[in-house]
């Protein structure tokens, strides 16, 4: 279930890393200034695989997500429930 995810330099308050659809909500609201610009674009199925993703973009550590837990619909995959909740292929599962 891939998403698109977007990271955004504000210039003000630092990097965003969220949705597209919720950086657009910023935006429309005014949430993210106008010294904004983006930095790049991640498809990802999970926000914790986008983090991931971003951290070596920006030529960060290593994300570090918290621990995980399998997916409570017994699909095999893992979530991290101290972060999105989010299952790669189940949705949003905690």
């Amino acid at each position: 279930m891939k998403q698109v995810y977007e990271a955004w330099d504000d210039g003000d308050n630092g990097i965003t890393l969220a949705l597209a659809s919720e950086i657009e909500r910023q935006r429309a609201t005014g949430a993210l200034s106008a010294n904004e610009r983006r930095l790049h674009v991640i498809e990802a199925d999970t926000f914790e695989e986008a983090a991931a993703v971003h951290a070596i973009k920006m030529g960060w550590g290593a994300y570090n997500p918290g621990p995980s837990a399998p997916c409570p619909q017994g699909c095999g995959a893992f979530v991290y429930p101290e972060r999105s909740g989010e299952c790669p292929n189940c949705g949003r599962v905690v």
